[in-house]
């Protein structure tokens, strides 16, 4: 299966140029975020650096969902292909096609953003850090993919709910203006967790607790969005 992923991957130009992405990102920010700041000080005198824990958490969260939309835009192209309904028949079922299609964004999400960060070190994080923060961070990835697999009815409206999520994931970053339990309403959406980690790592405060939260919330949100695409491919 994942070499077959390649092949439609290769032969598509808009995912092959989406694979990129995450490096294209991570330099973006390693080279364009330091003089940005020193522009805005000079011209308008207004010092971006207290943001750049809020910028590092923004990348945290957008590597792992490029990986995860373009394992959706795969769900997608199966499930209107009818490749999945075939494999229903066959002896890989349909809970390994989607084991597969789940451990694969979440393990390239953990790499990619783990690999990208190193590119962006807009932050000092250490290591284990860097790890903790990604291990809740990389479910976004099966997350992105299951929701587009599950909402949109082809590639034209999946396009369109990409740009519904990237909007919805926008929404934990107003909790970094917000201090206090306030910030928790944003916990409803699995973004805020390991983005609440970052700002609390780069302040040098313990983040165990979400840690914890992320976990029980993007686990949901994962459990959820599987029963739901199951139930769909059982009703076609």
């Amino acid at each position: 299966m994942g070499r077959v992923d390649m092949k439609n991957i290769s032969r598509d130009t808009l995912l092959a140029w989406m694979v990129s992405m995450p490096i294209v990102i991570a330099l973006l920010y390693r080279f364009g975020i330091p003089p940005l700041s020193i522009w805005l000080s000079t011209k308008f005198d207004f010092d971006l650096t207290p943001y750049y824990g809020l910028l590092a958490s923004f990348y945290i969260m957008t590597a792992p969902s490029m990986v995860g939309t373009i394992i959706g835009f795969l769900l997608l192209d199966d499930r209107d292909d009818r490749v999945i309904s075939a494999l229903m028949v066959t002896p890989l079922s349909l809970n390994r096609y989607l084991g597969y299609r789940i451990l694969v964004p979440l393990a390239l999400g953990f790499v990619v953003t783990l690999v990208g960060y190193q590119i962006v070190d807009l932050v000092s994080l250490g290591i284990w850090d860097l790890v903790w923060i990604i291990l809740p961070a990389s479910f976004i990835g099966p997350i992105t993919a299951l929701f587009l697999a599950s909402f949109a009815e082809n590639k034209v409206t999946g396009f369109a709910l990409m740009k519904i999520l990237s909007a919805f994931n926008m929404i934990p970053a107003l909790a970094f203006f917000y201090p206090g339990n306030w910030q928790l309403l944003a916990g409803v959406l699995p973004p805020y967790w390991p983005m609440k980690m970052t700002w609390l790592a780069v302040e040098g405060e313990s983040y165990i607790l979400y840690f914890a939260g992320g976990l029980v919330v993007n686990g949901l949100f994962l459990m959820w969005l599987l029963g739901r695409f199951t139930r769909l491919m059982h009703r076609q």
